[in-house]
């Protein structure tokens, strides 16, 4: 019952519908528009599918993700950082059972959400991936959110504060993918910024697609990416980056939530 309370509190809630289905679709259909149309086809497309927007649905369902961590943070905060606490604290059912019960709710509607999007890339805007990495990145990255969302309600005492916390953490990866303020390893490296989240996902999911991206310098950063061929070993150590970066959250949930008796 607990369970279900927060699966269909998700699923009603309108952020859930604005901020990780139309959001998603709106900005891959913002950068597919957008970019340059002087770019050679075969630029563009190979094998049928499109480059740029299979580059650009990778980034954005997992960028979006952090909004679902964003929710299950906010619902912890309104049920037991304010004066609905009392009446839920005195049911039979101890706290740790709201708190797991959330987190398992959140991950079902991200991976709903998120796979929701990535039809549409996939049949709108002829976007490719390999599903069953992508189904692995997809549950990661919802993992991962979540547990950062609970971990923060854990930490701050302030609802606020972890909103800011966030969207600061998921802007400020976007922004340093986006404009460059990141350099990244050559194609078969790693480097720092493959223990971003957003960026092991990301790679994870453009080597094991075959459509592993890279921007061309004298083009438009709004579609200026050239193919450059599956590598799995390179998709799996990413996964594996992703990996250890839920389950350093986890640990630390764990932590946390025994310090705070949950």
């Amino acid at each position: 019952m607990i369970l279900k309370h927060y699966f269909v509190r998700s699923i009603k809630d309108p952020l859930n519908f604005l901020m990780l289905i139309l959001f998603p679709l709106v900005m891959i259909t913002i950068f597919i528009t957008t970019s340059r149309q002087d770019i050679p086809f075969i630029l563009r497309s190979l094998n049928g599918y499109c480059l740029v927007a299979t580059n650009q649905t990778f980034f954005n369902v997992l960028f979006f993700q952090y909004f679902c961590g964003m929710l299950v943070s906010d619902y912890l905060y309104r049920d037991f950082r304010s004066d609905m606490r009392w009446r839920l604290m005195a049911s039979p059912q101890p706290f740790s059972r709201f708190v797991i019960s959330a987190i398992v709710s959140s991950i079902f509607v991200s991976m709903i959400n998120g796979t929701l999007v990535l039809t549409a890339a996939r049949f709108i805007f002829d976007a490719y991936f390999n599903i069953p990495m992508m189904i692995a990145v997809l549950l990661g990255m919802s993992v991962f959110v979540t547990l950062f969302g609970v971990l923060l309600f854990m930490i701050c005492q302030k609802k606020g504060t972890s909103t800011a916390v966030i969207m600061v953490f998921a802007f400020a990866q976007m922004l340093m993918i986006n404009f460059g303020m990141i350099t990244f390893p050559p194609p078969g490296e790693i480097g720092i910024a493959n223990f971003l989240p957003i960026v092991a996902g990301t790679r994870a999911l453009e080597y094991a697609s075959g459509m592993r991206v890279e921007l061309h310098p004298e083009l438009s950063w709004l579609g200026g990416f050239t193919e450059l061929g599956t590598d799995m070993p390179m998709a799996f150590a990413n996964l594996g980056i992703l990996a250890a970066l839920v389950a350093l959250a986890l640990v630390a949930v764990i932590i946390v939530g025994r310090k705070r008796k949950i």
